[in-house]
């Protein structure tokens, strides 16, 4: 994670979570402009791909539903132990991150159980939001970082190795599960259940997107540049979730370690809620796309009988194993679990460019414009490198 270089000056933040927030947002607005846009009744990109292949939305379906269960056997780990470290270590050492995980996911249960849970996640979204701003921002702000340090850490490059995961690996994992993650295919559930639908409302999603981009490019360098000025007089690093609470003790005092774990849980909590039902969506509307009587059968993906046991039991429940200490701890977890959510990319990016700019799709006016599809294709091949990055990098850490 941070790394503190021995050059006499510390380290510059990262390039890799900030390149991969503008890859989200080119790559998820074009998803959005399809949803928007097309003239076929596609409510999703997904539903489109099936005029690539009629068999490719299931395919895509079941390995991104794959991959949301990885992320949500982490996401769980570290709500629980976030409350863990805020309870004060109740329940002890060995058993008590298990306890908070598991009433975690009973909460998570009975909220998703609920007809109506997208308001609630909503807000719970906009309190993570507000929560992190102001940990990470304050801390950035109090650690007087050198301002040209920062910009020169904007400029492309990777730290040495260190501990158990290749610098490679580690920024394919971030620009994958940011960046070009089947994740990104939630959105359109995301605004339907907004209420927007039609060509009119691009813009506003255009600035729900840019907004949400803006808000995790300020955190992600405030995290940089407080790991780069706290962690280098000491020659430190981060390996453990603790190691992180105490660069935040180290960077704004004794409330710094209680606002990383009040952070960290609101936005496990927030994102394990929100991908048990976006995952779910995504693969009904896959399969349900490729099957057709069953699609006819049952026209939404909530009505289809098994979308809750999936949806609770599979993507909620089952996760809670993984909170048992005989499994890693919670930040290895996070590295192996985002570098396997980007693998989808390439195949995604590419179908996403075909889709926006058939017109025989497209509403008039509305196929990508020269330049779109020239930042699409930036994007698809950050997308092709971050994936070859991730098989390679796992490889290595197998052998």
């Amino acid at each position: 994670m941070f790394n503190a270089e021995r050059s006499g000056r510390p380290p510059p933040p990262r390039w890799g979570s900030t390149c991969a927030t503008w890859d989200r947002y080119f790559f998820t607005a074009a998803i959005a402009r399809y949803a928007l846009c097309n003239v076929v009744g596609d409510r999703s990109v997904l539903e489109g791909f099936g005029a690539l292949w009629q068999h490719l939305p299931a395919t895509i379906g079941v390995l991104a539903f794959l991959s949301g269960f990885i992320l949500q056997t982490f996401l769980a780990v570290t709500a629980g132990t976030a409350l863990f470290h805020l309870s004060g270590g109740l329940g002890g050492l060995r058993w008590g991150v298990f306890g908070w995980t598991a009433l975690v996911v009973a909460i998570t249960a009975v909220m998703l159980a609920r007809r109506e849970h997208y308001r609630t996640l909503e807000i719970i979204a906009r309190v993570k939001v507000g929560v992190l701003v102001l940990t990470f921002v304050t801390a950035a702000a109090l650690s007087r970082p050198d301002a040209g340090e920062v910009v020169r850490g904007l400029a492309f490059g990777l730290p040495p190795d260190q501990g158990p995961f290749g610098t490679l690996l580690v920024a394919a994992a971030i620009i994958g599960v940011v960046g070009g993650s089947a994740g990104n295919l939630m959105y359109p559930e995301f605004i339907r259940n907004k209420g927007w639908s039609g060509p009119g409302f691009m813009r506003i999603a255009h600035l729900d997107l840019l907004l949400g981009v803006v808000a995790v490019i300020v955190v992600n360098l405030s995290i940089w540049i407080v790991g780069a000025q706290v962690l280098h007089a000491r020659g430190g690093t981060v390996k453990t979730l603790p190691d992180l609470a105490a660069m935040m003790g180290t960077a704004i005092g004794a409330i710094g370690p209680w606002l990383l774990w009040v952070g960290l849980f609101f936005v496990a909590f927030c994102s394990f809620s929100a991908y048990a039902s976006g995952y779910t969506q995504i693969l009904f509307r896959g399969v349900h796309r490729s099957a057709t009587e069953r699609a006819a059968q049952y026209p939404e993906p909530k009505a289809d009988p098994l979308f809750k046991p999936l949806q609770i039991g599979v993507m909620v429940l089952v996760p809670v194993v993984f909170a048992l200490p005989l499994f890693p701890e919670a930040l290895s977890m996070t590295v192996i679990g985002s570098a396997t959510a980007g693998l989808l990319a390439p195949v995604l990016m590419i179908g996403t460019i075909v889709l926006t700019n058939d017109r025989r799709r497209m509403a008039a006016g509305y196929t990508n414009r020269w330049w779109a599809n020239v930042l699409l294709c930036g994007v698809g091949l950050v997308g092709l490198w971050a994936s070859y990055s991730t098989v390679r990098g796992l490889l290595e850490l197998a052998a």
